[in-house]
């Protein structure tokens, strides 16, 4: 019970010391370990401990134990395991794949990692992947089955990034340099958004190295403002900036628009507008000054954690997005009427302000239990709008917003707070994963259960008990035939007599 309760499941292999199959499937083991390092544990049970390795074996209706498949055999349990009869016994081929596969879908509950071709990547995979995540593209070789840590990494990232695998081709391969810088395979290409260069790594990885370069690129260059992710970018009014509780003013620019096209050229546009920025501000550090008097403020906030830059689904989060823009935004928030291809994504700055003062006046009402009630969906900063009306010019933008902050910083403003329509959750991928981990189809779970009860028809074969039952049987169908005849035989004349005698 301290083996199979654990966090990790347990594939368990029953062997014999002497059996040349055994032999040479330890090869194979020592891979399957290999590939299962930090995803499920392995252990071995020799067939000379017979309590042991009998329980694991099946039953034939003599109560004789027996491995159907011989050995070795494989037996495994899912984690955090309650009974020492909830394993599951392997039915497939002793393959390092198979083996592996089983383990990860069947008993981890690991997501499928699919290959696509270069026709279907685009409109399959990109195109249907959520706007807000990143794409990590693998290249293979071989066309194996991925990893059960890419598998994993897969899970875990699964509110981050969409994973795809694909099978790299020599006559492939000028297209895959061209569109996004691949030479060669086993590759891996980050896709984080429109317009932004593919980040790629050639080379093979292990978990360790993955997971750094996966914490590293998880986010996309111009972030999505979701439901979960608005504290932490500093665009929502009941939280703080990035810089720190400590900062009193701060900003977030956002470009909010209907999914589409449109959208996807304003993010373009608003992430090289943060990149000059970046760029700007690294100027400054190296004391390049030629570049920066025009956008010095927006540079230094940036810079600062005083400054983010985001963009929003206006379809979805239509109530905050017309709460921002107030007049004039049916072209960028809410869904598509009918025939309505006026799509008019807007950029906008809002500036958040705290105030000590109010913080310590509602810090000393927290303990009226009324006050307290009322002003909870009040926000703690107070909010102040400006839609930009420019041209699409990067350096255009970034002048604006500079100028925005500097009047922002300077400016005495009333401070004053309003209710803020609640960004609507998105997706929840990782509680649909954890939730379905314990989830099996009617047949899948029908095909297991009939697997692991033993019961196969050839068993019937072998059981010298059939033939005479079967006899019996033979023997009581015969018998019940034979009495049925003879009373039909019996009451047929009376019948006929009966009739006559009415017919008379």
């Amino acid at each position: 019970m301290s083996a199979i309760a654990e966090d990790y499941p347990l594939l368990i292999q029953v062997y014999s010391k002497g059996s040349p199959r055994c032999a040479q499937f330890f090869e194979y083991w020592k891979q399957i370990d290999t590939r299962l390092d930090g995803v499920a544990n392995t252990a071995m049970v020799e067939l000379g401990d017979v309590q042991l390795a009998g329980y694991f074996a099946e039953k034939r209706f003599s109560q004789q134990p027996f491995f159907r498949n011989g050995i070795p055999a494989l037996v495994a349990y899912p984690a955090n395991c309650r009974s020492p009869s909830c394993y599951m016994r392997y039915p497939g081929e002793l393959t390092v794949d198979s083996v592996v596969n089983w383990v990860a879908s069947s008993i981890v509950g690991l997501p499928r990692i699919l290959y696509y071709s270069k026709e279907t990547l685009g409109p399959q995979f990109i195109g249907k992947s959520s706007h807000h995540k990143v794409k990590a593209i693998f290249f293979s070789s071989t066309g194996e089955r991925a990893a059960p840590f890419l598998r994993q990494a897969a899970q875990e990232y699964s509110s981050y990034a969409s994973f795809a695998f694909v099978l790299w081709k020599e006559e492939e391969s000028q297209i895959w340099w061209n569109s996004l810088g691949v030479e060669s395979a086993p590759a891996l290409v980050f896709l984080k958004g429109p317009g932004a260069k593919p980040v790629v790594y050639h080379g093979t990885f292990s978990k360790s190295e993955f997971t750094e370069i996966m914490e590293e690129h998880k986010h996309q260059e111009l972030q999505q403002l979701r439901s979960d992710t608005s504290l932490d970018l500093g665009c929502d009014a009941r939280g703080h900036s990035r810089a720190g509780k400590e900062i009193m003013i701060w900003y977030c620019v956002i470009a909010a628009g209907r999914p589409g096209v449109e959208l996807s050229k304003k993010r373009q546009i608003l992430r090289k507008a943060q990149d000059q920025l970046l760029s700007a501000a690294g100027e400054s550090a190296t004391g390049n000054l030629e570049n920066l008097v025009e956008v010095a403020s927006a540079a230094t906030a940036l810079k600062n954690d005083r400054l983010t830059f985001v963009w929003l689904d206006g379809e979805l989060q239509k109530k905050i997005c017309a709460f921002y823009l107030a007049t004039d935004y049916h072209g960028a928030c809410g869904p598509r009427g009918f025939e309505d291809d006026n799509d008019k994504p807007e950029v906008f700055i809002v500036r958040f302000q705290r105030n000590a003062t109010y913080e310590a006046l509602k810090a000393d009402k927290k303990n009226n239990l009324i006050e307290t009630l009322q002003g909870q969906d009040t926000p703690d900063a107070s909010q102040l709008v400006a839609r930009y009306n420019g041209p699409d010019g990067i350096l255009e933008i970034n002048k604006w917003v500079s100028q925005i902050i500097k009047d922002g910083d300077t400016r005495e403003i009333p401070y004053f707070t309003s209710k803020v329509p609640d960004l609507v959750p998105e997706e929840t991928n990782k509680e649909w994963l954890s939730g379905t981990k314990g989830i099996r189809s009617a047949g899948k779970s029908l095909k297991e259960r009939v697997q692991n009860s033993g019961f196969s028809f050839r068993d019937y074969l072998t059981d010298p008990r059939i033939g005479p039952a079967l006899l019996m049987l033979a023997c009581i169908s015969w018998g019940t035939i034979w009495f049925k005849n003879i009373q039909s035989a019996q009451k047929t004349p009376k019948v006929s007599t009966c009739l006559i005698y009415q017919v008379k």
